[in-house]
């Protein structure tokens, strides 16, 4: 109702709060974050200052290692690392890129992809070209 109030929009992830909103929220972004932090402590919640961010527009705008300014997306360095590592695999082999020593490391890496594509479809699409371009061992 707080946020509703000030034309802002509410969304949580697990114990993660997100307030987003115009310029009203914005003027009164201080005022706000003191209130939202006392309904949680009068809730019973215990806070975690620390964490708090107060990312105003023109910046990267991060919750939950995604990037949501515009659309959700993986962070570009986190993206670049996840396509070069996938380019390597189609030139390199696989094996040359599990440095973690995987078990599965095709499972985990197509999960990376796929996660990719649930977030930006058009990135996750062209993660997934070079996904299949990569020469598998067979299977037994």
């Amino acid at each position: 109702a707080a946020a509703r109030a000030l034309g802002a929009a509410y969304s949580r992830y697990a114990d993660d709060l997100a307030f987003s909103g115009g310029r009203e929220l914005q003027r009164g972004a201080e005022r706000f974050h003191l209130l939202a932090c006392r309904i949680g402590l009068e809730e019973g919640f215990p806070l975690a200052t620390r964490k708090t961010r107060i990312m105003r527009r023109g910046v990267r705008q991060q919750l939950t290692g995604i990037v949501v300014n515009a659309h959700p997306n993986l962070p570009r360095p986190q993206y670049d690392r996840l396509k070069a590592m996938l380019y390597n695999c189609t030139r390199f082999g696989p094996d040359s890129q599990n440095r973690g020593g995987h078990t599965d490391f095709r499972t985990r890496l197509g999960g990376q992809v796929a996660y990719v594509e649930s977030l930006n479809p058009a990135r996750g699409r062209r993660l997934r070209e070079l996904f299949e371009r990569i020469a598998w061992e067979q299977d037994p």
